[in-house]
This record gives C-alpha cells, structure tokens and sequence, in this order.
C-alpha cells in the first residue's frame, strides 16, 4: 500500500508530516514525497497567502486527475481556515482539522491494510530530523490567519523530547531541526523558558548538531544570543522581520521595531560573525508608501541578511489587517517584490561567496543524477559529484566555485 505525502508551508507542517510517514512505514505502508501510483495521499496544506490557497487546490486537482481512486486525504491550517469559501476542497474525499490531525495515522491503518509481509519503507526526511516543540501562537499580527487555524500556543514534554531527540541522533540523523509555530515561546504556557531547554537539549544531542527553524527577534534573550554561538549550534538563524519601517510594523501588530531588530543582529553578530540570517519579508500591506519599502530595503542591507522570502501582502478573512485599507496596488506591490528579491539573491550570492576556499560542515540532503547535495551549517547549498555518500550523514566540505543556487565543492 503505497502512501504519498505532499507537504505544503512551514517546517512544522513537514515536520509532522515526516512523524506520520515514519509511523506509517513501520507498520508496513511504503511512504515518499512523491506520487507515482499512489493508492492514498495526504495533503498538509497552508493558508497563509491566497497564493498558498491556490497552490493546494492546484495540487489536488493534479492529484485527483492522476489518482482517480487513491484515497485523498487533506489536513493542515487551509482546513481550519474560517472562511467556507477558502476551506472547502470537494476534490478530496476526508478532511482532518489541525487538533485531529494525530487521528489520520488511526484512520489509515484502521481503513486500509498493507499486503501481508510487507515490509514498510520511507523516502521522506531522509537527513535531517524535524522535531515539533511547539503549536499554536497568541500573538494577533494583523495580516495573519494562522493564530485561528492553529489554536492557542502549546508546548510539549520537555523530557519526552529531548528523549525523541536522542533517539533520533541514535537512528544516524545528524541534525536536529526544532519547529514551532511560534517557537521562542515555548514552554512558556509551562512556566518555563527556551533557552534553557535549548542549552540542555544540545548537550543531549552530542555529536550531531541543532538548528532553530524561525524565531521572533522578541523572543531572544542574552542566554539565547549566547547559545547561538555554541558548538555544534548551526551557525544560522532564520529572524522574521516582515518590515523594516516602524510604523507598518505598529499597523502589523509586531512586538519589535527597527533598532530592536538591527540590535539583535548585531549581538549575534559580535558572538557569531560568519552567521547566516534569513528572514521573512510582507510588502504591499495596507498603507505602506514608498519611504516604508525603502525602510525594509535598508533594514535588510544594514543587518546583511544572507536569504529573504518575500510575499506579498494577501488578505485574509478573519484578521484585522483588510480593516486598515487597501492593499498597495498590484502593479506596484509586485514591482517592489521584485525589486526586494533581487536584492535579496544579491545579498545570498555575496554571502556565500565569502566561504570558495574555506572548510565548511555539510549534510548531505539529497541524491541528484550525477552529484550529492548538502546543506552547511550556514544554510548554504553545495553540491559534490556522487561518491556514495550517505545521506543524512555530516561531510567537510571545501567549495571551490559558484553553482546556480548554491556552492560547487571537489
């Protein structure tokens, strides 16, 4: 019985998808991230942007024409989205919400049944371990529908994962990923703190390394700051900034201003002076003039941010930002994404080429025709011609040129 899993959004949606996936292939389905003759498929959809809205039903129409008797099934936040209209998809044939989303694996293996002495398989998270520490989120960013479709913020056991963890490392995984919806505020809810739990769980994980998927930059504290110069701490930090103008900040409902977020940076920096910082980007939101965009622009040139995902900005039923105005007219919004992302692949280019020459740890993530590709510890992509290499497993690595998205390496 053949289960495909098709993963759309964030890392906490992959990540629970790779849990499922692992859970379904020990008790004997063969699970992969792709879809050739797929008999069920399961979809972790994202509502984020009307833009992910589309993308999903794209995928299921696809999905459906090539499968018309695979079992579809959809979950994730596109489910919990409030608005009928976004939510319903009549394509697929059983939909799990976010807080039942644990009952797919139940509903699986209670509805369909392996061939007997099947021996069940997984090409999905092959490298790297996603580990879910968080869910949910009580912040209320004006452009923002994910608060509603996955609930208050909820932490998990500390001892349980950091036992995961280790079980994980134990299995040959080398990096550990934590995710979270609102990650820096977990154990929050529990009375406890994130860097703490961060420092005892690296020690743990030893010798495999530990990377934070997003964090708020109002979520770090002077211990945090201190971590992320650790050994075996990725030397990469992915930091929202959505905007670089104080005053579209206040309409977004954000916890930070501009000198904050240049701040941080530069303590990471002190601590950490090769970190690679990635960021998330909204342009075109309400309101937002010319002198606001040329903000971000200089926010993200001061910090010397290494990746930028830009989105525009797309209103969401249900949020607070569509009652601040009109988005920027497309013609315009557009033109600044643009614009932003080209500053952004001049920035990644810039960045990475400071290390043709220099040793760097990768992980080796993915088997191509011809070559390996691999992730550094700075979040950069390299790739090496094909010498067995097992993936999931840590190389050093020396690049000696520039290759498309990425490092060419010897």
């Amino acid at each position: 019985m053949k289960v495909s899993i098709q993963t759309l959004g964030c890392k906490v949606n992959f990540a629970e998808m790779a849990e499922l996936g692992d859970r379904l292939a020990r008790a004997g389905f063969t699970v992969s991230d792709g879809d050739e003759q797929a008999d069920i498929c399961v979809i972790n959809s994202c509502t984020v942007t009307a833009q992910a809205d589309r993308k999903l039903r794209t995928m299921v129409h696809g999905l459906r024409r090539r499968h018309p008797q695979a079992q579809l099934i959809l979950t994730g936040c596109h489910v919990d989205n409030p608005n009928p209209r976004v939510s319903a998809v009549p394509s697929v044939d059983v939909a799990f919400t976010n807080n039942r989303k644990g009952e797919i694996f139940d509903y699986l293996t209670s509805t369909f049944s392996p061939a007997a002495g099947t021996r069940g398989s997984t090409t999905f998270a092959r490298s790297r371990f996603f580990l879910k520490v968080q869910d949910g989120c009580n912040h209320r960013c004006t452009y923002c529908i994910v608060w509603r479709t996955r609930g208050v913020s909820q932490s998990q056991d500390e001892t349980a994962l950091i036992e995961r963890a280790q079980q994980a490392v134990a299995d040959g995984y080398g990096e550990i990923v934590l995710t979270g919806v609102d990650l820096g505020a977990f154990g929050r809810d529990r009375g406890n703190a994130f860097a703490p739990f961060v420092g005892r769980l690296l020690a743990a994980i030893a010798p495999a390394r530990l990377r934070l998927s997003s964090i708020n930059a109002n979520d770090f504290t002077p211990e945090l700051v201190e971590l992320a110069a650790s050994p075996r701490f990725c030397r990469h930090l992915h930091i929202p900034l959505q905007s670089g103008s104080d005053r579209v900040l206040k309409r977004m409902g954000r916890l930070y201003r501009r000198r904050d977020y240049l701040d941080l940076i530069a303590a990471l920096r002190t601590h950490s002076p090769d970190i690679a910082l990635t960021t998330d980007v909204i342009v075109g939101f309400p309101g937002e003039t010319d002198a606001d965009f040329a903000d971000t622009q200089a926010v993200a040139a001061d910090a010397g941010l290494t990746g930028m995902h830009v989105f525009r900005y797309s209103p969401r039923a249900g949020t607070a930002a569509p009652r601040l105005g009109l988005p920027v007219d497309d013609p315009v919004s557009r033109d600044r994404s643009h614009r932003l992302q080209a500053q952004a692949d001049t920035q990644r280019q810039a960045y990475e080429t400071r290390f043709i020459g220099r040793d760097l740890e990768a992980i080796w993530d993915r088997r191509l025709p011809s070559r390996v590709r691999g992730l550094t510890d700075n979040y950069i992509t390299v790739y090496a011609p094909e010498r067995g290499q097992t993936l999931g497993t840590i190389a050093h690595v020396r690049p000696l040129a520039r290759s498309g998205d990425g490092l060419l390496c010897a």
